[in-house]
């Protein structure tokens, strides 16, 4: 019966994201984003130009140290991991501190830049507030005309049809009435000629042939 053999991992880390072998710098000028996390990278000094090293998967270290069996042991690789992650955290907690304490231990200048970045993300919220409130009336006032026209419009339609409603109950009306008079006409009209019917048969003849005398 054949033995499987061990997977042999792939040469190389298989993470995703690209690390640059770059130094990352924080005091680059860039276009400051006014709502970007704080502090933003123009007011932070501290640490800057930091050789982040590339992050080692430990399952797959480099071609010198490859792993090909579960049971080897990875000490070198996490320690080089945990070492990468401290100092990602002491770099961000500098750039973090070097950011507000220019406000009390800076230069003249730096203090002055300092109140400045603030007064401008203060007077972007206001002019983002004001931009809201007023996107917030042309809507309500759009909203305004959209239901004027639909409650003119319903009103329209509602006098049109009472107008409607109207000429049809006047027309129903005046045929009723006359029909009413045409009937009243008719029964006045056969009332006179039986009437005169009977003179004439009591004129020429006395006996009661209509039988209306008792």
């Amino acid at each position: 019966m054949a033995t499987a053999l061990p997977r042999i991992a792939p040469i190389g880390t298989p993470v995703s994201r690209a690390v640059s072998s770059q130094p990352r710098s924080f005091s680059t000028p860039c276009t400051p984003s006014i709502y970007g996390p704080y502090p933003p990278r123009e007011l932070s000094s501290s640490m800057d130009h930091v050789y982040v090293p590339g992050r080692i998967n430990p399952l797959a270290p480099p071609p010198s140290k490859r792993r090909i069996n579960m049971s080897w042991e990875t000490s070198e690789q996490h320690l080089h991991n945990h070492k990468r992650s401290q100092l990602m955290q002491r770099r961000e907690h500098e750039r973090y501190h070097s950011a507000w304490s220019k406000a009390f231990y800076g230069s003249v200048a730096e203090q002055e830049y300092y109140r400045k970045h603030f007064r401008d993300v203060l007077k972007q919220q206001m002019a983002d507030t004001e931009d809201k409130r007023r996107k917030n009336v042309k809507e309500k006032k759009k909203e305004s005309e959209v239901a004027l026209a639909q409650d003119d419009n319903d009103k329209i339609q509602d006098k049109d049809a009472f107008v409607k409603k109207h000429s049809y109950l006047q027309t129903f009306r005046d045929s009723n009435k006359q029909t009413m008079e045409e009937r009243w006409s008719n029964n006045r009209t056969n009332k006179f000629m039986e009437d005169r019917s009977d003179r004439d048969r009591g004129r020429y003849n006395p006996i009661n042939w209509t039988c209306s005398l008792k």
